[in-house]
């Protein structure tokens, strides 16, 4: 019986492309991974903690333009404007979660994922 070399195995690995459907800019989607936050210095050097969601699998973002498209990326910058949904997810960081909202892609030094998305929902997993 004839193996293939690890480097050949490990390769086809690597890009083996991911079967999920891209997320649209400013729709409501639906992400699902672990809730963590990061810490982060903006544009003038002044830190920043923001929310990270880890996924599991790569998720992309499909806009009109180009600077509306993310090809893969395995975490999203998340927010809320609303005071009760930013409380919730500090008690949630940590866990799996599903989160509901409107993506877009990062376009300033406050953005700390390659997709941003503003949350309108949060639950445990």
């Amino acid at each position: 019986m004839m193996r293939a070399p690890f480097a050949i195995v490990m390769l086809a690995l690597l890009v083996s492309p991911v079967s999920a459907a891209c997320m649209k800019p400013d729709a409501k989607e639906i992400a699902e991974g672990r809730l963590t936050t990061g810490k982060f210095k903006d544009a003038a050097g002044r830190p920043e903690t923001a929310f990270i969601l880890r996924l599991p699998l790569a998720a992309c973002l499909d806009g009109a333009d180009e600077d509306e498209r993310v090809a893969s990326t395995r975490t999203i910058h998340v927010y809320s404007t609303n005071t009760a949904t930013q409380k919730f997810m500090r008690r949630l960081v940590g866990k799996s979660v599903l989160v509901r909202g409107s993506a877009f892609a990062q376009h300033t030094a406050h953005h700390h994922a390659p997709i941003v998305m503003e949350v309108l929902e949060i639950d445990a997993r």
